[in-house]
């Protein structure tokens, strides 16, 4: 019996962080090149927090303003951070333009707004536009779009197929804001890039009701699929209080400078050395750069960054 016991035992996991250093947090996994606590438990760059003074942790990437969710090393294009952040980039009333930051708690740390990502635009006669650096221009002084919508209201009726009640400010049955012709619209991330803010303005329109400019102007960057789940949610920002966005990372830190194309091709024999630990990894540029990722060859599983038992197997 004993025998039969120990041969049904499953195997011991596999380590998917450094040794001696914790590689959970809360309900999250976290594993290398990210890390938390003693530097040696992460690649430059890399390191999250992870705050014990809450049930369960959390797990807080750059600032603290973000909670982190999921991690994934895997891929040219996959490797990504999933977090969430707490309400709308914008809100406001009335009639005018608004601009706010977005970004900066990650982009000075290295990561990118990722695909997988959109602005969502709820409100009257509205349209936003989401401003990154260094996109389509020769300077990165001068911010670019990546994505942007008009949010049109053909007309407020309480209790009507979208918005339902402006008192209150409350949108619903949303669909999924596809039309942007009834108090919403969203686009999609045209690129992974660094952003810089997020801007909005009240269209002039002769047509608008006093119902109409009451409802209030609310802009996110939420991941692909979120504002389906807003059925007849107030957006009052106690109600919609932690929005899901994807980030793209690499490695940028302690390794030579990359090619000035970032083409995504094999990275230099040197870097692949000192990063991608594992005998059955290879090494790439990152797309958009700069920056580096591993990944384990065709056939193999594993973490890509470490050797030994943790690595592509």
């Amino acid at each position: 019996m004993a025998l039969q016991l120990s041969a049904a035992a499953p195997p011991p996991r596999a380590p998917i962080g450094q040794p001696g250093c914790k590689t959970t947090c809360g309900n999250v996994r976290v594993p290398y090149p990210f890390g938390f606590g003693p530097s040696r438990c992460y690649w430059p760059g890399l390191n999250l927090t992870c705050d014990t003074s809450s049930q369960p942790p959390r797990l807080l990437l750059g600032d603290g303003t973000l909670r982190v969710t999921d991690i994934s090393l895997f891929g040219l294009h996959d490797s990504t951070v999933r977090v969430v952040r707490f309400g709308s980039v914008i809100n406001a009333t009335g009639a005018g333009f608004w601009s706010a930051p977005f970004g900066r708690g990650f982009t000075e740390h290295g990561y990118l707004l990722s695909w997988g990502n959109e602005l969502v635009v709820f409100g009257c006669n509205v349209v936003a536009t989401l401003l990154a650096d260094g996109i389509g221009v020769e300077t990165t002084n001068t911010p670019g779009r990546i994505g942007g919508c008009a949010s049109l209201c053909a007309k407020v009726i309480s209790g009507g197929e979208f918005i339902i009640n402006t008192a209150d400010a409350k949108y619903g049955p949303i669909g999924d804001c596809s039309a942007g012709t009834a108090g919403c619209c969203r686009s999609p991330v045209t690129m992974p890039a660094p952003p810089r803010q997020v801007q909005a303005m009240r269209l002039n329109s002769r047509s608008d009701t006093v119902e109409e400019k009451q409802l209030p102007v609310n802009v996110f960057v939420a991941e692909e699929g979120w504002v389906g789940q807003l059925r007849n949610k107030s957006l009052r920002t106690d109600e919609v209080s932690e929005v899901p966005f994807v980030l793209k990372w690499s490695v940028t830190r302690g390794l030579p400078p990359g090619p000035e194309l970032d083409d995504g091709g094999e990275c230099a024999d040197e870097v692949r050395r000192i990063l991608c630990k594992s005998r059955h990894s290879s090494c790439w540029n990152a797309m958009p750069g700069p920056g580096y990722t591993c990944q384990c060859e065709d056939g193999y599983d594993g973490n890509p960054y470490l050797a030994g038992a943790g690595g592509c197997q």
